[in-house]
């Protein structure tokens, strides 16, 4: 069983780390708190499968200590427990050096130096009359898909349960290649078999293979990605979005971070993080070099700044078309309408300032103003 992303990086965090971290840091208080809201006691849990060390040597935080951090700033309102599991010994005793100092602050975290997946059961049990948030993302390849399964059918639709997990866009490339050569007794393929419940994912990351001309394997692994969310959620009430990682803008994916949701909200909330972990992960790699070559900006500032003007132009483009009918819409019930292919990269001020200058161009209405953005409920203006 690989240990968490986190795990072994002794130095600071890798580009991709800093992708997920921004999620984290934006998304964790939003679920506890939303989804705790309504529980007598305000509880929530948070499990992080792959923990890995906690924190890097420079001091920034890993995914685990973003999650204590979260815990400490709501604790006023909303209790937040932890359940941390670490395999690497080492890791693991740093991993538990820094929970010390949260449980002296009176949060409550349960470390294990063990597998995963011995202690799914174990969350499942603390979550009890909780909301759940599990956080998978080892370095390498996920639980086997009936191990995940198993988490979403134990839990009903409330308390709420969302899931993020790492999937490894190097394993299903590496073992799409050592198919296509016939290498079955190198390891991957039985990897990619195991991780993907079964053998389905061969002919997908073929047939995706041969669409591309043969070239490379980035179409098969989305595709495969996108296929496991799919058939993990059948026959649940979860949706699921698949967002690329990568280590550089124009790299392939080291892996696809798939978020699982059974509520709207989460969608919104989701992609919301992303989008301003997106902007922290630009601008931790600095200025593109093909696009400061060509001329084109010079800053990353200047480079977001013109992705946001784009992005009101697509979101004020989607919310012409949502709303085409005169029927009301609550913007929650429309994530995919409102963002399109942008979502997860758009910022939740591109939706706003596209929807302020409909309404005031007299072409949208609002139904029901809420007090926040995805509160809105909007329509076409009369007339």
């Amino acid at each position: 069983m690989p240990t968490g992303t986190d795990g072994g990086l002794l130095d600071s965090p890798k580009p991709q780390s800093v992708y997920k971290h921004g999620i984290l840091e934006q998304y964790v208080i939003r679920f506890a708190t939303m989804t705790a809201s309504k529980l007598n006691p305000k509880r929530a849990v948070l499990f992080d499968g792959f923990a890995g060390r906690g924190r890097f040597d420079t001091g920034e935080a890993g995914s685990a200590e973003h999650m204590m951090i979260a815990a400490q700033k709501v604790k006023a309102t909303t209790q937040i427990d932890l359940l941390l599991v670490e395999k690497a010994r080492e890791d693991y005793a740093s991993l538990d050096k820094v929970a010390d100092e949260y449980r002296a602050r009176g949060i409550t975290i349960a470390s294990h130096n063990g597998d995963c997946g011995n202690h799914l059961d174990d969350a499942l049990q603390l979550a009890a009359g909780a909301s759940l948030f599990v956080f998978l993302d080892p370095c390498g390849a996920v639980l086997p898909m009936d191990s995940i399964e198993g988490v979403l059918r134990k839990r009903g639709a409330w308390p709420r349960t969302e899931v993020l997990l790492n999937f490894s866009a190097d394993l299903i490339r590496r073992a799409g290649g050592q198919l296509k050569k016939g290498q079955l007794d190198l390891g991957g393929v039985a990897k990619a078999d195991a991780v993907c419940g079964g053998e389905w994912w061969r002919d997908v990351a073929v047939q995706a293979h041969k669409a591309s001309g043969g070239q490379d394997w980035e179409s098969a692994a989305e595709a495969v990605a996108i296929e496991y969310a799919r058939r993990l959620t059948d026959g649940t009430k979860y949706g699921f979005v698949v967002a690329p990682v990568r280590r550089q803008v124009h790299h392939q994916p080291v892996y696809y971070l798939t978020f699982l949701t059974q509520d709207p909200h989460g969608f919104w909330v989701f992609g919301v993080a992303a989008a301003k972990a997106r902007e922290k992960w630009i601008d931790f790699l600095g200025p593109d070099p093909d696009e400061r070559e060509g001329m084109l900006w010079d800053t990353v500032a200047d480079q977001l700044e013109r992705e946001h003007v784009k992005a009101i132009e697509h979101v004020t483009d989607n919310l012409r078309r949502l709303t085409a009918d005169g029927q009301p819409k609550a913007v929650v019930q429309h994530v995919q309408g409102v963002y399109g292919d942008l979502y997860g990269e758009a910022k939740e001020t591109a939706f706003t300032a596209a929807l302020r200058a409909l309404v005031k161009a007299g072409e949208v209405e609002f139904v029901t103003k809420g007090t926040k953005p995805h509160q809105h409920v909007i329509r076409k203006a009369a007339g």
